[in-house]
């Protein structure tokens, strides 16, 4: 049974492992990044019988009062099974609930050559809003917007 909550301090051991898998440079830095989210609620984590599969983390009022998905990683033995898009839409809600009215958007962004990641988007009903040429370790940066109202 897939659940998604908001991460808590049993969980660091195994998302910022996820995170580390990923791309994070080292297992601390993922871990010392989750305390600090997991403080202020900005972190999700999707549990298939209770057991972490992957992790999303955002901001909240990252620019013009809209959060901002920042990381979003699933356990290798879990990818293609649809977590990642669990985790999109389980943001979405909880975006809908803290973004004031006076911002529509749940913003966030990729790598150009990320095809997962930019298919998840689309699929997820993220609309493509702009690139940035070579900001991702010299590639491009392509950003998302979800109109939550």
């Amino acid at each position: 049974m897939m659940k998604v909550i908001y991460t808590q301090q049993v969980h660091i051991p195994a998302a910022a492992k996820i995170l580390f898998e990923a791309y994070y440079e080292s297992l601390d830095c993922a871990k010392t990044y989750l305390k600090k989210k997991i403080k202020t609620k900005e972190s999700i984590v999707a549990l298939e019988n209770n057991k972490v599969v992957g992790v999303l983390i955002y901001a909240r009022d990252h620019s013009h009062y809209a959060n901002y998905i920042q990381d979003i990683a699933v356990s290798k033995q879990y990818k293609r099974r649809g977590i990642a898009m669990f985790l999109m839409k389980k943001c979405i809600e909880i975006s809908r609930r803290e973004t004031p009215s006076k911002q529509k958007y749940l913003l966030s962004s990729t790598d150009a050559t990320n095809k997962p990641s930019i298919k998840l988007h689309l699929m997820c009903g993220f609309k493509k809003i702009g690139r940035l040429k070579g900001l991702h370790y010299g590639k491009d940066e392509l950003f998302f917007a979800y109109k939550l109202f």
